[in-house]
């Protein structure tokens, strides 16, 4: 029997098994973390070409002032971030880390200027009404010295952004008149008192008076200047009690105005030029009326030649022929 089962397994191959070698799928495994690699890659590449100079800025108040969100900007472009924000090392002041744009290396530079823009109410107006949703941005200008890392930012936008006069009047004491009181001729705005400070002998004060670019060639060498007080009360057995009341901004922060002599016009002046400030004007000061061309305001273009005559000039000859 045990023969029999011998041969008849003989018969028959004994079945071996089949093995194979598995090879990984390379190509297909490999191909996504390659791309994102390469992705990366390029992003970087991107990041680094794109990536300006790093600035620190310190200001004395860092309020709404945020990492990754507030912008750099200038003439409303964005320029630059904040990337940090941090306390000084005597935290006295706040020091604010900004990565710069690209091809912005003028605002790494000796000269450039910074400050913060917030909603502000003051006497000279509302300003930063933009930024009461958006919050507070770094507004700027750019510098033309040698490369600079490190800047003290301004507590508001600097006053010399706008061409136009800067003169000193002197006064005996500060008296309806304050810092952003407003400058008028004939009753319209042309200045703004900047800063009133005493001068150097203490036995006076000096008030730093900017007047409009357009404005410049009303200010003569023989100009005369005076407070405007807002309120303006006379009385009399015969014509009683006169009381003439000025604009509420005139009154609430007083101002300065100005006039010149029709008869013998002085020379123009220019920066720096020094005037004395008076509490009130001599009577001949109010009738002078002389002619002075300024440049053309569309706003107000009336379509008059400017040396012809003018609804004004007619007005002036009427009085005075009375």
């Amino acid at each position: 029997m045990m023969h029999r089962r011998d041969d008849h397994l003989a018969g028959h191959a004994i079945a071996k098994p089949i093995i194979k070698k598995m090879h990984w799928p390379y190509p297909v495994v490999w191909i996504v973390p390659l791309l994102a690699a390469v992705a990366a890659g390029f992003y970087f590449r991107d990041y680094l070409m794109n990536r300006g100079p790093q600035i620190t800025l310190t200001f004395n108040d860092g309020s709404g002032l945020k990492e990754g969100e507030t912008k750099v900007m200038h003439l409303g472009v964005p320029i630059g971030e904040v990337t940090s924000v941090e306390l000084s090392h005597d935290h006295a002041s706040v020091l604010v880390h900004v990565r710069l744009q690209k091809s912005q290396d003028a605002f790494a530079r000796e000269g450039a200027l910074y400050w913060i823009v917030r909603p502000e109410i003051s006497l000279g107006g509302i300003s930063g009404l933009n930024t009461v949703l958006s919050g507070p941005f770094i507004d700027s200008t750019p510098g033309n010295g040698g490369a600079a890392t490190d800047f003290t930012g301004l507590e508001k936008a600097p006053e010399t952004l706008e061409p136009g006069l800067r003169i000193v009047l002197h006064g005996q004491r500060l008296e309806h008149v304050q810092p952003e009181s407003l400058v008028y001729y004939r009753g319209i705005q042309v200045g703004m008192v900047q800063s009133i400070v005493l001068n150097p002998n203490a036995d006076g004060v000096d008030f730093h008076v900017f007047i409009q670019h357009r404005y410049e060639p009303l200010v003569r060498n023989n100009s005369e200047f005076w407070v405007v007080n807002g309120f303006d009360v006379k009385a009399g057995l015969l014509s009683g009690v006169q009381m003439k009341v000025d604009s509420l901004r005139a009154i609430i922060s007083g101002g300065i105005t100005f006039n010149s002599p029709d008869d013998k016009l002085g020379q123009p002046v220019s920066d720096g030029a020094e005037f004395a400030l008076y509490d009130e004007p001599k009577k001949e000061w109010l009738n002078w009326a002389p002619k002075i061309h300024i440049s053309a305001d569309d706003s107000q273009s009336n379509g008059d030649e400017p040396n012809g005559p003018t609804g004004q000039d007619a007005l002036n000859s009427a009085i005075k022929s009375k």
